[in-house]
């Protein structure tokens, strides 16, 4: 097998095709090192690409330029290659024939940067919506519980109204002690 010994950096031979793949609104990176960040300030993303030499294949990121670090809105796709005569993904990307993967590799770009970022999901903080249903649930015994005082009151009938009350109140203390516990209280349990 003839192999092609270029004086290329890996990192340097594989932006080229990148490069030329995404084109020219596209800034390549500025260093030939990994990771690779293109970046396209139009569309606001950036483009990051790095070889994962355990699996033995390339994997691409996109992201906001505004901040590339937020897992939470980052996208991943990944490439394989043949790796028929070399003995890492560091050697292929070396002098593998790179230019043979070009199409490949757009198809696996134009759909990784294609597709918009996933939105930022609003982080809850579980005491906040316990203490929200526990007023919830607290409000309701309250108007059961003037209703069902009303009924006495007025001579209508109300053990209807006392099961209610019973299963408004279980579900209460349940919500209460679950608010202890995230609040640090530790609770006896019956």
């Amino acid at each position: 097998m003839t192999r092609n010994i270029t004086t290329a950096a890996p990192a340097e031979r594989l932006t080229g095709v990148i490069a030329d793949v995404l084109g020219t609104d596209w800034v390549p990176p500025t260093a030939p090192d990994w990771p690779a960040a293109f970046t396209n300030e139009a569309i606001d993303r950036q483009l990051t690409v790095y070889p994962d030499r355990l699996n033995h294949r390339l994997v691409f990121i996109t992201a906001s330029t505004d901040d590339p670090d937020d897992f939470a809105r980052q996208r991943f796709g990944k490439y394989t290659p043949d790796l028929t005569g070399h003995d890492t993904i560091d050697g292929w990307l070396a002098d593998g024939d790179l230019d043979a993967i070009a199409d490949a590799l757009a198809v696996i770009l134009e759909r990784l940067v294609g597709q918009p970022l996933p939105e930022r999901a609003a982080h809850t903080n579980p005491l906040e919506d316990e203490r929200e249903q526990l007023a919830k649930q607290a409000k309701e015994l309250a108007a059961h519980a003037s209703h069902f005082a009303a009924g006495l009151i007025w001579g209508q009938p109300v053990a209807a109204d006392t099961q209610q009350l019973s299963t408004l109140a279980q579900h209460l203390a349940h919500t209460a002690v679950r608010v202890d516990e995230l609040r640090g209280y530790k609770n006896r349990r019956r």
